[in-house]
């Protein structure tokens, strides 16, 4: 009888310490928590370990039906073609990661089936999808970061008519500007890439890089100086 009613003290404790936050997707609790929520059509990051709620974006409400429901869409993004590109933030439940914050890219072809998929890190910056290179070739590109300077990360997408996606560039810095649009351009993006090695502060900064389009190898390639 008595270890029935510890046992029961120590649940009602547990609920009272990891109460339901409103619009609550996932969570994962150890003394505190870290939970995932929509509120007021925002995706919204509460973390009681560093007493802090984050902003993540625009809930993607119709995307919903494409990634799980401990899963929350910030990103719908559909192209001409028909391509749709559908992000989404989560909360890692296994491996080293246990407990982290991602985001979650999914690529729908135009047939409705899906192609591909890969994370990003959980805050999206931006993201582009079409013809960015002008031409009919179609490019979806996505910038995300951590909380922390220089952790940025960049990477582009070669969408085909038929296939699979087929990544081209992945990189830390920041995707900058898109040519090739307009008549005399050269077809390309300038990329901020970031030189930070993650420990040594001297190398803090960044290089700016133009990687040029090949319409015919559909590549992009570093152009030196």
């Amino acid at each position: 009888m008595f270890r029935l009613l510890l046992s029961a003290i120590v649940t009602v404790r547990l609920l009272t310490a990891f109460a339901v936050v409103q619009g609550q997707v996932d969570s994962i609790c150890r003394d505190k928590c870290v939970i995932l929520a929509v509120q007021d059509g925002r995706v919204r990051l509460v973390d009681q370990w560093l007493d802090r709620n984050l902003d993540l974006g625009k809930y993607a409400e119709a995307a919903q039906r494409f990634v799980p429901e401990t899963e929350a869409p910030v990103n719908d993004l559909r192209s001409p073609r028909g391509w749709r590109v559908v992000t989404s933030v989560r909360i890692v439940h296994e491996g080293d990661n246990e407990g982290d914050v991602m985001a979650h890219i999914r690529f729908f072809g135009p047939d409705g089936k899906l192609r591909a998929m890969s994370d990003a890190l959980f805050m999206i910056l931006h993201t582009e999808l079409g013809n960015l290179f002008g031409g009919n070739d179609e490019i979806f590109a996505v910038t995300s970061e951590e909380e922390h300077s220089y952790n940025d990360e960049t990477a582009i997408w070669f969408l085909p008519d038929r296939g699979d996606p087929n990544l081209l560039l992945a990189s830390s810095g920041d995707l900058g500007k898109v040519s090739g649009r307009a008549r005399g351009e050269t077809p390309g993006i300038l990329f901020a890439h970031q030189t930070y090695d993650g420990a040594n502060p001297d190398t803090k900064g960044f290089v700016e890089q133009f990687y040029e389009w090949d319409s015919k190898t559909k590549s992009l390639t570093l152009r030196s100086k």
